[in-house]
């Protein structure tokens, strides 16, 4: 009924974007990812089969609201960070497969999808497990465990425009508004020709809007 009212009220003005959780990550929500941890690297077998009932659950999801009308969703993806796993093969051969069924789904029906790899976690090493994942947008921190890559270097990746630059616990959160100003002048400068302002994930709910409004007017301003 939310999503319903959503699109109702907003569609006509703006897209609909809706945020989706891979099963990997439901399971962590409801049984904590310390135990999630735990079984997966004790019975991955028995592990995969609950994915893929929380899979079935989130086509149910994704499918009623591609025909509330939707325009895409907010794809999120967890569980090839740094130690997430002792073998990180175990992500490959039964996280990705669970992500991709509504990955490639909503890929193929809705116009504009969000590829978020989350680091709410934990750092990663590196994106090689998720570049083939879908989505027409891009939405990393380019922080990895080691090195920062640029966004030129990130584009370079993944093949298709970025989304971010903006650290949503750094100056978007507590800065002024001069600070935001010269941080985003700094962040547009250097990003390739494809690029959307925005924070590295979801900003904290107290972040104060005024902020996330002036972000926005110097990006306008800055792109003329």
């Amino acid at each position: 009924e939310a999503v319903r009212e959503i699109v109702r009220a907003a569609k006509k003005d703006a897209l609909v974007i809706m945020t989706l959780y891979s099963p990997f990550m439901w399971a962590g929500h409801t049984a904590t990812l310390p135990v999630l941890q735990r079984h997966m690297e004790d019975d991955p077998e028995a592990v995969k089969r609950g994915l893929e009932m929380l899979t079935e659950s989130q086509m149910s999801f994704v499918n009623a609201c591609i025909k509330i009308g939707v325009d895409g969703f907010y794809m999120s993806t967890q569980g090839s960070e740094t130690g997430q796993f002792k073998d990180p093969q175990l992500f490959i051969d039964y996280v990705k497969p669970s992500d991709l069924v509504a990955m490639k789904e909503v890929s193929s029906t809705c116009p504009f999808n969000i590829l978020h790899v989350c680091d709410y976690n934990a750092p990663y090493a590196g994106y090689d497990a998720v570049l083939d994942y879908p989505g027409q947008v891009v939405n990393v921190n380019p922080q990895l465990v080691d090195r920062l890559l640029s966004w030129q270097q990130i584009s370079g990746m993944f093949k298709r425009p970025n989304m971010g630059g903006l650290d949503r616990h750094g100056i978007l959160s507590s800065g002024t508004n001069e600070q935001i100003e010269e941080e985003v002048r700094r962040v547009l400068k250097n990003a390739p020709s494809q690029f959307i302002l925005g924070a590295d994930c979801t900003v904290p709910g107290d972040t104060d809007w005024g902020r996330l409004k002036h972000a926005i007017n110097v990006a306008h301003r800055f792109a003329g």
